[in-house]
């Protein structure tokens, strides 16, 4: 895979080349329109160099964005793409409005064609060279996930069906047909005036912060809210910076989390937004500590009698789990059920399907007397807090977590939990209990 930097000069290249001939064809169409006098083609000369604009403006924030950021400049200089953008739109405008002019001007006269020919021959090409154009920069663009490359890949196929009405308004005035060449100007100007509006409108905003796309939002809110250990998120914000994004984001994670471990989420989350979003440069996450006021907690049992039944000793092979859900707020029980361990006499790894079966019953604590290696850690990985139980049934042991008596367990009890076939040949090798 290409790194960031190579991804970057790729897309350079590609709308540096885009760019030049995009200004030569500019060049091209301007001189024949004059020779030719075709204030048609003059009028689509200046649409293509709107077009050469939008794709400057790519090369200038792809080349800009290679530059590492400066002490002065800490967030990088890509809004200096956003700035050459709107002052050369602006410049566009007043060609499009002295444009617009002279095709109302031309409606009420009609010029002769003097170089029909290279006139169309020139809006021949300029379709062609449009439509290969277009997937040149879609395929680039798609390859780098550059957007500023697919955008200009979009307004290149637009081109296509303008060069179309260019070629029909040359061939129409050069047989002097009234009218056209002053409302074919006049639609080209027009069409050149809402590039320069909306460019200048997107420079403006860029300018200012705007926040990007609704899609894009949703993408970074769906990564959020998949990352185990976010009890909540607040204060997402994004903004553009030339063709790049950056954001931020609060999160809430429980303060049973370590520091270590925090930390390990917030990079997770960055990377995941960056890698699956390349258009976001920089994420930065501000962590903040969560308490969750409601929990739910197992508890491995011997017997089924709800609250009153009797703790078991091993957790693995426990008959059964309580699982009550507690307000700790008001240190009561709201409510609980019970289930029967449907792993309990599994012949290997009892322990660790056990503790994927409480996983994936969202429990947030565990109590319990003792836990084997395996156990233990697949339960700390779903990020499952431990408590030594205390008193001999469950209403004793919720009874004591509510009150603050309960120790934290912060390593295995036991180092590997007792299989069946372990336990079976324990006894065979012991003989008989009449031999004992």
């Amino acid at each position: 895979m290409k790194s960031k930097t190579e991804k970057l000069k790729a897309g350079e290249r590609a709308a540096r080349n885009s760019g030049i001939s995009i200004l030569l064809l500019a060049l091209l169409k301007a001189i024949v329109g004059f020779l030719s006098n075709s204030l048609i083609l003059i009028s689509d000369a200046l649409h293509s160099i709107a077009d050469f604009i939008a794709i400057f403006a790519a090369w200038f924030g792809l080349k800009i964005s290679q530059r590492k950021p400066t002490e002065k400049f800490p967030y990088g200089y890509y809004k200096a793409e956003t700035l050459a953008t709107l002052f050369i739109s602006i410049f566009i405008l007043i060609a499009a409005f002295e444009l617009l002019k002279e095709g109302y001007e031309k409606i009420f006269s009609v010029s002769a064609i003097t170089l029909p020919l290279p006139a169309l021959s020139v809006a021949l090409i300029s379709l062609f060279y449009s439509y290969f154009l277009s997937g040149y920069l879609s395929k680039v663009g798609k390859r780098i996930n550059a957007q500023s490359l697919i955008a200009s890949s979009r307004e290149k196929m637009i081109d296509v069906f303008s060069s179309i009405l260019v070629f029909v308004g040359i061939l129409l005035a050069f047989y002097r047909v009234p009218y056209v060449e002053g409302v074919f100007t006049i639609g080209i100007s027009l069409l050149v005036l809402k590039i320069g509006i909306a460019s200048i409108k997107d420079s403006i905003l860029g300018l200012m912060d705007i926040m990007p796309s609704v899609e894009l939002v949703k993408k970074v809110e769906e990564i959020i809210s998949a990352c185990k250990g976010i009890e909540e998120y607040k204060d997402l914000r994004l903004r553009k910076a030339g063709p790049f994004v950056f954001g931020e984001v609060t999160i809430k994670i429980e303060k049973k989390i370590n520091v270590e471990k925090a930390h390990q989420i917030a990079d997770k989350i960055e990377k995941e937004v960056i890698n699956s979003i390349p258009e976001i440069d920089s994420f930065t996450i501000h962590i903040e500590p969560h308490e969750k006021k409601e929990i739910k907690v197992a508890i491995p049992l011997s017997i089924k009698k709800g609250l009153d039944s009797r703790i078991m000793e091993h957790f693995g092979r426990a008959n059964y789990f309580l699982f009550a859900k507690l307000d700790r707020e008001s240190k009561r029980i709201k409510g609980f059920y019970v289930k029967a361990n449907p792993f309990k006499l599994e012949r290997v790894k009892a322990g660790l399907s056990t503790a994927k079966f409480l996983t994936k019953e969202k429990v947030d604590v565990l109590i319990t007397k003792e836990i084997g290696e395996i156990s233990f850690h697949t339960l700390r990985d779903n990020l499952i807090e431990i408590y030594k139980a205390e008193g001999k049934t469950a209403r004793d042991a919720i009874k004591n977590f509510l009150e603050g008596k309960l120790s934290r367990i912060e390593e295995p009890t036991r180092k590997e939990a007792e299989t069946i076939e372990s336990k079976w040949g324990r006894h065979r090798r012991r003989g008989p209990w009449w031999l004992r």
